[in-house]
C-alpha cells in the first residue's frame, strides 16, 4: 500500500535496479530483525555505496523512502538504494519480522521504468518494490546466507555467492511474474499459487482439479507439462518447502509441524521429507543452527568489507 499526494511523482516506486554479476556481489551485512512494542526504523542514509534488501516473514513495516511512504506486508521485498534517506514513518506492528542485508555491487548498476525486460544472461533485474511469489525458496537462501555470515570463522566468498544468489532468486521470480501473460500460463500460475496458500491444509488432485473445473487427468498433464512432475509430487514438493520454513522459523516439534501440515501422520510426513530434500527433518533443522537475531537493543557496528 503507499500514500501520495495527487500531484506526487513516485520515483521510486516502479524502477527497476540491473545488476551486473560477471562476478558475485560483495556481502556486508545480515540479519533478522523482530520489531518490540513503538519500533519504527531509524532515520538513516547509506553514504558508503551500499544497497538494502528488506524482506518481510511476518508482520507490516512501515517505512519512508526519500518521498515515498510505504508499507510493508508479509512476502514484500524492499531494495533501498545508497544515498537516500529513509525512516519509518509509523510504529510497526508489535512482533514483526524481517529479514535484512547489505551488499555492494561489483559492476555496473543501472535502472529504469520500462515495462520490458531486455535480455543479458550476466545481469539481474531486481525491482524497488516487489511481493515475493515463492517465499520458501528466498526463505531457504537467506538461511544460508545467515548461517554463512554467522560462523565462527565466516568465510567472505561464501557470503558473496549465497548474497548473489538471493538476488538471482528475486530477480527471476520478477521476470517470471512479469513475461507469464498468457491465459493457460496465467492459470496455470493461479493453481500453483491455490496450492501454495492452501499447503497447511488436506488436499488432494481431485479437490484441486474440482476447484479449478477440471478433471484430475487434465491437471496431471498441466503439471506434466510445465513444471514435468506430477501433481501429487507438486503438492508434496509445496508441503516439504513449507516443512522447511518451519524447521528454520519456529520451534515446533517435527509431529507439530507435520500436523501444521495436515500430513495424516508423522511418519508419513518424514517420508516424504526425506523423499523430496534427501535429509530427514531434525537434520535439516540442524544444518542451520547459527543464525544472527537483533533488535533496536542489539543492533552491531559492522566494519565495511575490504575491497582489495
Amino acid at each position: 500500500m503507499v500514500h501520495k499526494s495527487k500531484q506526487e511523482v513516485h520515483f521510486y516506486m516502479n524502477k527497476v535496479y540491473k545488476f551486473l554479476l560477471t562476478q558475485p556481489l560483495q556481502f556486508y551485512k545480515v540479519g533478522q530483525f523482530i520489531a518490540q512494542p513503538g519500533w519504527k526504523h531509524k532515520d538513516i542514509i547509506f553514504d558508503e555505496g551500499d544497497y538494502e534488501i528488506i524482506i518481510v516473514v511476518e508482520g507490516d513495516i512501515y517505512i519512508q523512502v526519500g518521498s515515498e511512504q510505504i508499507t510493508l506486508n508479509k512476502n514484500d521485498c524492499l531494495l533501498i538504494p545508497p544515498h537516500v534517506r529513509h525512516f519509518g514513518f509509523k510504529e510497526s506492528t508489535n512482533g514483526s519480522i524481517y529479514y535484512w542485508m547489505h551488499f555492494f555491487p561489483n559492476g555496473e548498476v543501472t535502472s529504469s521504468y520500462a515495462s520490458t525486460l531486455d535480455t543479458n544472461h550476466y545481469e539481474v533485474k531486481i525491482p524497488f518494490l516487489f511481493n515475493i511469489i515463492n517465499f520458501e525458496r528466498i526463505a531457504i537462501l537467506v538461511r544460508e546466507l545467515l548461517d554463512s555470515a554467522n560462523e565462527e570463522q565466516p568465510v567472505l566468498l561464501a557470503s558473496n555467492y549465497y548474497m548473489s544468489s538471493i538476488l538471482i532468486e528475486i530477480s527471476n521470480q520478477y521476470c517470471k511474474s512479469v513475461t507469464n501473460h498468457s491465459k493457460n500460463s496465467m492459470r496455470f500460475e493461479m493453481i500453483k499459487n491455490w496450492i501454495r496458500i492452501h499447503s497447511h491444509e488436506k488436499i488432494n488432485v481431485k479437490k484441486i482439479a474440482k476447484e479449478f473445473h477440471m478433471t484430475p487427468v487434465y491437471l496431471t498433464k498441466l503439471f506434466q507439462e510445465n513444471e514435468q512432475m506430477t501433481t501429487v509430487h507438486f503438492i508434496n514438493l509445496v508441503k516439504a518447502k513449507q516443512a522447511e520454513e518451519l524447521l528454520l522459523t519456529t520451534d515446533l516439534s517435527i509431529k507439530e509441524i507435520a500436523y501444521e501440515l495436515s500430513f495424516n501422520n508423522e511418519k508419513y510426513f518424514l517420508r516424504v521429507f526425506k523423499q523430496i530434500t534427501f535429509i530427514t527433518p531434525t537434520h535439516y533443522r540442524n544444518s542451520y543452527a547459527k543464525t544472527y537475531l537483533n533488535n533496536v537493543e542489539v543492533d552491531p557496528t559492522i566494519p565495511i568489507p575490504d575491497n582489495s
